[in-house]
């Protein structure tokens, strides 16, 4: 008996690892595949493997196997609520009622107090499609400049230093696939063995192939123990180590001079802060000892290509941004950028974090990462929206700040796709500004802690209740179909 099955894609992080959902129960005939998650089952759905997607080849993580358990889960929103003046309590509505009362408190808050008196705040698990819906909707309907997302909480030290140093934003510049191939990784503040557990074949083929890894990491991780040689630099110190392996590149005369003089600017600075960190001041500042970092260097130096992949360990720190600048500025002053097998890349966390930066959720950027306060990039953008550029409103807060301005500056909230009462920074005073709103509305899978707190709560879809694409780490642009029916009184974003 042959399995009819729908290829679609895991939901949770970015890899985008390829799978098939069938129907729980059918039988598996010759050359179906075999099912990797047994009766973890949702929907009347279940995970088959999928050998054919390049990404994971038929790999998956505890979450990917368990994936449908959520699409049936007892805690899911069955329809609209809405907060009883009566009761101060949500209760159930029609759709009908409760998008009226969304727009009706979005566009009183507007007409009361100006168009950036409303924000709108969008996630990383957001599909291409929505997160530019979403970007347009705020910045045309509603006129406002208040829109980020949560992804400014995962890698925005990584892409803001990426836009430094390339004049562009992505996660890899190259395949995974490629990672066997090269001489040597630096892995910085990643424990693929537990993160992204499909990914760590790369690592282990890399080995296979001859190839050395150096993980960086105050931690003794099971990717760690895989590696060649662990750095275990005290937390808080991975800017130091980034400078002082720079310090002996350039003491050991290990420089690509040619490359620095035709293909870069600014060498002189960033070897002068590489030459204030000589290695026993280094060792002192991470308790890396001095033959460890020489010993890095020429692992990193001898063979002809190489890598650097940074994740959030060094980018989640006070200094980030400068941080994963100063493993860019290692690798481009080996010559390592640029060519095949070698360069810098940014292992990105949620599932479409670079997408919805693309796409247009960042305070600052319009979708393809044409930044608010370019004038040929506002027109180009109003031509295609048709509207003046004139229009549009300019750069507005990002992430965080935006949060922290509910309830003074921002006084209603249109929240889709997070639950920043969990996950946001200082996560009890962002609650506190939550209550503090004059409205809040919440599109969310279940009653979250934040979308409690809303007068408005607007149940959606989840990952294989809807067709739409998705751009995992390596800048692929997937289509995740649609499985299964979403169930009755839920809609999509």
């Amino acid at each position: 008996m042959l399995t009819v099955t729908t290829p679609t894609h895991c939901p949770y992080c970015s890899l985008q690892c390829g799978m098939n959902l069938r129907p729980t129960g059918q039988g598996t005939g010759e050359g179906a595949g075999q099912s990797v998650a047994g009766q973890s089952t949702g929907q009347g759905v279940e995970v088959v493997e999928r050998a054919d997607f390049p990404v994971n080849r038929g790999a998956l993580c505890g979450k990917g196997r368990t994936a449908p358990a959520v699409l049936s889960s007892q805690a899911r929103l069955a329809g609209p609520l809405v907060r009883r003046p009566a009761t101060g309590r949500l209760e159930p509505a029609t759709w009908e009622e409760a998008l009226r009362t969304v727009a009706d408190g979005l566009r009183g808050t507007r007409e009361s107090h100006g168009a950036d008196a409303v924000g709108v705040f969008g996630g990383g698990g957001l599909t291409n499609e929505k997160a530019y819906a979403l970007g347009k909707f705020a910045r045309l309907v509603l006129g406002t400049s208040q829109i980020d997302y949560n992804g400014r909480f995962c890698m925005s030290s990584a892409a803001a230093a990426h836009q430094r140093a390339f004049g562009l934003d992505r996660g890899l510049p190259f395949p995974l696939e490629d990672i066997p191939r090269t001489g040597c990784v630096i892995l910085v503040g990643s424990n693929l063995a537990e993160t992204m557990p499909p990914a760590l074949r790369y690592l282990t083929e890399l080995k296979e192939n001859g190839g050395r890894l150096i993980v960086v990491d105050p931690r003794r991780t099971r990717t760690a123990e895989q590696a060649d040689l662990h750095l275990a630099p005290r937390p808080g110190t991975d800017l130091a180590l980034a400078l002082g392996l720079l310090h002996l590149v350039v003491a050991e005369g290990r420089t690509d001079e040619d490359f620095i003089r035709e293909r870069t600017t600014g060498w002189a600075d960033a070897r002068a802060a590489a030459m204030s960190h000589w290695p026993a001041l280094v060792e002192r500042i991470t308790g890396v000892p001095v033959p460890q970092l020489r010993e890095a260097v020429r692992l990193f130096c001898d063979p002809d290509n190489a890598m650097v992949l940074t994740a959030r360990g060094p980018e989640q720190q006070s200094k980030g941004t400068d941080t994963v600048g100063a493993w860019i500025n290692l690798c481009l002053a080996t010559g390592r950028a640029g060519r095949p097998l070698s360069g810098y890349g940014c292992l990105t966390g949620q599932g479409n974090g670079q997408g919805g930066r693309e796409h247009g959720q960042k305070a600052d950027q319009l979708p393809g990462y044409r930044k608010l306060d370019d004038p040929a990039a506002r027109a180009h953008v109003a031509g295609v929206w048709g509207v003046d550029p004139d229009s549009l409103p300019g750069p507005g807060r990002s992430a965080y700040e935006l949060l922290d301005a509910l309830g003074t500056d921002i006084k209603a909230l249109l929240l889709m796709g997070s639950n920043p009462v969990v996950s946001a920074p200082r996560a009890a005073h962002i609650q506190e500004r939550l209550e503090s709103l004059d409205f809040l509305a919440v599109a969310d899978v279940v009653l979250s802690e934040t979308a409690a707190l809303a007068d408005v709560v607007l149940p959606v879809t989840q990952w294989a209740e809807e067709t739409g694409t998705l751009t995992n780490l390596e800048g692929r642009v997937i289509l995740r179909r649609r499985a299964i029916d979403p169930p009755e009184g839920v809609r999509s974003d």
